[in-house]
């Protein structure tokens, strides 16, 4: 397996990690980490998607740039744009009480956000690992 292979492996199994995370904490009621978990779920499944085809992503961590450069070798993406820009708005409201006006993220954020973050990240994470049965063949 090639370097770049294995390292869209790595960000991959994060990524799947960080989304039972995500789901472990909305049904815990925790729906401002399970936000943030959804956003960094999402960012990671990209750019192992990214890794898949030969380019690192290194310099941002927003899933709706990652999300513009998949496009660019991937147009099944598109269908998730709408979805994935509140994906990004988590990534510092969700965890800075500062962040948000007036509140906290875990008094503001509710279960409605929570849950749909949850679920773009998971259909993120569905197309990306569709993706990458294309590029890597099953080794038994």
């Amino acid at each position: 397996m090639e370097l770049l292979s294995r390292e869209s492996d790595r960000w991959l199994r994060q990524s799947e990690y960080d989304i039972k995370v995500a789901d472990y904490n909305l049904e815990g009621g925790y729906f401002a980490v399970a936000c943030f978990y959804a956003q960094q779920s999402a960012a990671k499944a990209l750019r192992a998607f990214l890794f898949l085809n030969k380019e690192d992503a290194v310099l941002t961590r927003s899933v709706v740039d990652l999300l513009d450069r998949a496009i660019t070798y991937e147009e099944d993406f598109k269908d998730l744009v709408e979805g994935c820009g509140r994906l990004d708005l988590y990534y510092k409201t969700a965890r800075f009480p500062d962040a948000i006006p007036g509140g906290i993220p875990a008094e503001i954020i509710s279960n409605k956000d929570a849950r749909e973050a949850v679920r773009v990240a998971g259909d993120v994470l569905k197309i990306v690992e569709d993706k990458r049965k294309l590029h890597v063949p099953e080794t038994f």
